[in-house]
């Protein structure tokens, strides 16, 4: 299963970046979400950018660590942070990879990013951190009403931080959707390495 969808992301990667016509329906689609959301203040998404995005990596990290730390699993402390850590590295590769242009300057709407554009980092490191989140809410938490709140919180977020990449104008929606498609791969082997030393080390 992980090796099936690791060769269709790696598909899914050469089709986007060899036909020209799809980075054109890209522009046209950051421009009708523009449009349509002209009239909402500016710093809406980009508080998605800034100060949001840091509380919302920070927050569920020190929760977490807390929860671990009455739990003794001091493993899962290290484990949890260091998969923002290792998200970004993989993401800097790919992008240094593919090195496909970012949507042209004058879409972008407030912020003005450099590098690469493909994956959304921002999008790629929201989506494994809150993934894993959720994982640890259904496998320890046994407030039901915590964790319904815990995984909707979750799920909110890695939608709308994907979603304000592609408002702000700073990625093409494509570069969004590919960076949902592996973090389900990077979740997937994230979870198993848990699982693994789980099992082996007897954390």
């Amino acid at each position: 299963m992980l090796l099936f969808l690791i060769v269709l992301f790696i598909l899914f990667s050469v089709v986007i970046n060899t036909y020209p016509a799809i980075t054109l329906w890209d522009r046209e689609l950051i421009i009708y979400i523009q449009s349509l959301l002209k009239d909402v203040p500016l710093w809406v998404p980009t508080a998605f950018d800034g100060m949001l995005y840091a509380t919302m990596i920070v927050i569920p990290l020190i929760f977490a660590w807390i929860c671990f730390a009455r739990k003794k699993k001091y493993f899962d402390i290290a484990f949890l942070g260091a998969i923002p850590l290792i998200t970004y590295g993989f993401s800097s590769i790919l992008k240094h990879i593919v090195e496909r242009p970012r949507p042209p300057m004058e879409l972008h709407l407030s912020v003005h990013p450099g590098g690469f554009s493909y994956v959304s980092s921002h999008t790629l490191i929201s989506f494994c951190l809150w993934g894993m989140i959720i994982y640890y809410l259904i496998k320890y938490c046994e407030n039901k009403a915590l964790k319904i709140v815990g995984i909707t919180i979750a799920s909110t977020w890695m939608a709308l931080i994907g979603f304000s990449r592609a408002w702000l104008g700073v990625h093409n929606p494509t570069d969004v959707l590919a960076a949902y498609f592996l973090g389900i791969i990077l979740l997937i082997i994230y979870i198993n390495a848990r699982k693994f030393f789980e099992k082996y080390i007897g954390l």
